[in-house]
């Protein structure tokens, strides 16, 4: 008797994925050879609501995976520009202003390259999300104790209690399109390399996330060069 087979969540979502994108380009093969149909008011929702299973499933492969990491070296201050240099069209379109301030003279991170990214684009994110116009993001740079301290603080609408006090559970949103799990995932990285983040907030004042990761976990010290 063969034994069974347990797919992993990654798997499933890879899975439920590839006929979505079928979906997705059948649509728009019929929305070209029929263009009357895209003038139909339900056209926009139906791609709208693919988009959301497609960002479901993306998300919910990044939750199976968060706590899952691949360690390198990263270069704190070039790591940490780049990702802010990525959104500054944005901030320039939404009138907005963002500012990197580096407060350490650390160098090197160890950590997972690709969620740590996956971090901070998150926050950056949802400070866009939760700003309007002629506000501002502020990200700055520490070390403490052997950790880097990188703290996301905006001057958007920012938070209730009741809000702030589910911000971390999956599947629980504020966000008409939203899928209640990118603070759930950027939770998971952290917690995976040994770190931690707090958030605070004030409606109407802004929010502030606290990023806090070990430069160097120990378990790891000895196998990667200096």
């Amino acid at each position: 008797m063969h034994e069974p087979k347990v797919l992993s969540l990654s798997t499933i979502s890879h899975e439920l994925r590839n006929p979505l994108t079928l979906i997705h380009s059948t649509l728009q093969l019929i929305g070209h050879h029929y263009p009357e149909v895209t003038n139909d008011p339900l056209w926009p929702q139906l791609l709208s609501d693919i988009n959301y299973m497609s960002q479901l499933l993306s998300e919910l492969s990044s939750l199976n995976s968060s706590q899952t990491l691949h360690y390198s070296q990263i270069d704190i201050r070039q790591f940490l520009t780049n990702i802010v240099s990525a959104f500054q069209s944005t901030v320039q379109l939404q009138t907005k202003e963002i500012r990197l301030n580096f407060e350490t003279d650390e160098k090197i991170l160890v950590g997972d390259s690709v969620k740590i990214r996956e971090v901070f684009i998150n926050l950056i994110k949802n400070a866009l999300e939760a700003t309007g116009e002629g506000d501002q993001i502020w990200i700055e740079v520490k070390s403490r104790w052997n950790r880097l301290v990188v703290t996301v603080s905006d001057s958007g609408s920012g938070m209730d209690a009741c809000r702030l006090s589910t911000i971390f559970e999956p599947f629980i949103t504020y966000k008409p399109d939203g899928t209640g799990l990118g603070l759930t995932i950027v939770k998971n990285i952290i917690n995976a390399h040994g770190g931690a983040v707090q958030v605070y907030s004030k409606p109407g004042i802004g929010t502030k996330f606290i990023v806090i990761l070990p430069l160097r976990p120990p378990e790891k010290a000895s196998s990667l060069p200096d």
